[in-house]
């Protein structure tokens, strides 16, 4: 049992996905993050409302591994605008000295918070977890060279814009 106890109320899990390349029906591909070839991947898989961002390995000695975090799909246009609190000053709505983590937020009916790392960003669903024997809320970890030498940041803006044109 986690020592964690959730705040909010939490969300009922989706189902897995278990290979990204054979998506089941209602689910439909974004786009794909490639961190390094033949091995490393980020999916954006549209379900319904949902964004399912799969961390996906493929090649490795256990053959492929897929983590799942489910977001509501918002989370595409909120993201990028709650990561620049983090480079403003307190006085210009950033976030206090010191400050870790950004206050949670509804996005669409889930708490969802940015949080800073030692080499980048985490965006944290406090409404979701990854388990179900205990609580242990979803979470991704972005790092600064993956957002912003490796063009993620650019994918996540590009696909936010669509989301706000109601293109997707």
């Amino acid at each position: 049992m986690s020592l964690l106890q959730p705040k909010y109320p939490l969300k009922d899990p989706l189902p897995k996905i278990e290979d990204p390349d054979h998506l089941p029906e209602g689910a439909r591909l974004l786009a794909i993050f490639e961190e390094q070839p033949d091995k490393y991947y980020y999916y954006f898989v549209q379900r319904g409302d949902k964004l399912l961002f799969l961390d996906v390995r493929k090649n490795t000695p256990l053959g492929l591994l897929v983590h799942q975090k489910v977001f509501p799909l918002r989370v595409l246009s909120w993201f990028p605008k709650a990561l620049e609190a983090f480079g403003k000053p307190p006085a210009e709505g950033g976030l206090h000295a010191g400050a870790m983590m950004a206050p949670a937020e509804d996005v669409d009916g889930e708490m969802l918070a940015v949080g800073s790392t030692i080499d980048g960003y985490d965006i944290t669903n406090f409404s979701r977890s990854t388990s179900t024997h205990y609580y242990n809320p979803a979470s991704i970890a972005l790092t600064w060279e993956q957002l912003y030498e490796m063009g993620l940041l650019e994918l996540w803006k590009s696909l936010g814009e669509k989301y706000e044109k109601g293109d997707l």
